[in-house]
């Protein structure tokens, strides 16, 4: 079969079953988008935790020249009060590890954030590392019971302060998990029904074409050459969907997550980017040319017997 016949009898067959290839593709993309929205969430939960650090426990801040904090008096926590700090952390039975973060690398982190947005740029400029201190993150035994440790810090000199991230934070990673499971599970719900829509399709097809593909057997006609013009078909109905998930997922990141997120709430976290969002529309693809290409091949041998 020469590439303009293939064509030919695609644009007759995508013309005769008009109907059930747009039900198909509004199917395919709708179950793509979310399930690409699924993968993003997953990308902003993996750089969130690795932000605020794997565990999102507890931060101890020491004092800089500028910190307002009573145990803060005599200005920047000295050595003495940095070691104090780290014995407590090294004997109390609360704490499994701690990692220290000194006030370059929060300094960097800072600039991660505030580089997202004007507005942030603009309040970095007036920053300098002197303006961070050095901190602490530190994992506990049991990360719901961090009550002691606050209370014993909290009073110590030199320290500005101690806050629980897990209770800070915790609200954004449910709602981000709750959000990611949604758009998964609807997703895999939709790409069930758009196998089945496949699958129909090409039985109905192959119903419609059975006289067509009768004679196509009594004179010779290879199986490739029977199931080629379904799969050109699907292959149509997959970019299709594919090509109208990407666009609603660069719609998303726009409008959503530089139109509004990195504006409004780029001092929470780093917010994802193009570079992650084209990962996933890659893996976009990929899915929709599985869910197109795998059952068109299975049901055509059911139902063509070639």
């Amino acid at each position: 079969m020469s590439v303009r016949t293939a064509l030919s009898d695609l644009g007759v067959s995508l013309s005769r079953n008009k109907s059930m290839t747009i039900s198909l593709v509004v199917t395919m993309t709708v179950s793509l988008l979310l399930a690409a929205l699924g993968l993003l969430m997953q990308s902003q939960a993996d750089r969130t935790e690795r932000y605020y650090g794997d565990r999102l426990q507890v931060q101890v801040n020491l004092c800089t020249e500028l910190s307002p904090s009573a145990n803060c008096v005599d200005g920047a926590a000295s050595d003495a009060d940095r070691e104090a700090v780290e014995a407590v952390l090294d004997q109390n039975p609360e704490v499994k590890t701690f990692e220290i973060r000194t006030p370059e690398q929060n300094f960097e982190k800072a600039k991660a954030v505030y580089n997202q947005n004007a507005t942030g740029r603009k309040t970095l400029d007036s920053l300098t590392v002197e303006a961070f201190p050095q901190s602490y993150n530190v994992t506990l035994v049991d990360r719901d019971d961090s009550d002691g440790l606050q209370s014993e810090l909290s009073g110590m000199k030199g320290v500005d302060s101690v806050s629980s991230l897990k209770q800070l934070l915790g609200p954004l990673f449910e709602l981000l998990d709750k959000m990611r499971w949604a758009a998964l599970g609807t997703s895999l719900v939709l790409i069930v029904a758009a196998v089945l829509q496949v699958s129909n399709t090409i039985r109905m097809t192959a119903y419609a074409r059975r006289r067509e593909i009768g004679i196509m057997r009594l004179v010779g006609a290879s199986s490739w050459h029977i199931q080629l013009p379904f799969l050109l078909e699907s292959l149509v109905a997959a970019l299709a969907s594919a090509a109208l998930a990407c666009a609603g997922l660069a719609a998303f990141m726009k409008f959503v997550v530089y139109g509004y997120l990195r504006d409004n709430l780029g001092t929470i976290t780093t917010w994802v980017s193009w570079s992650e969002s084209a990962v996933v529309m890659g893996w976009t693809v990929v899915l929709a040319l599985v869910l197109a290409l795998v059952p068109t091949l299975v049901m055509t041998r059911k139902y063509l017997d070639v």
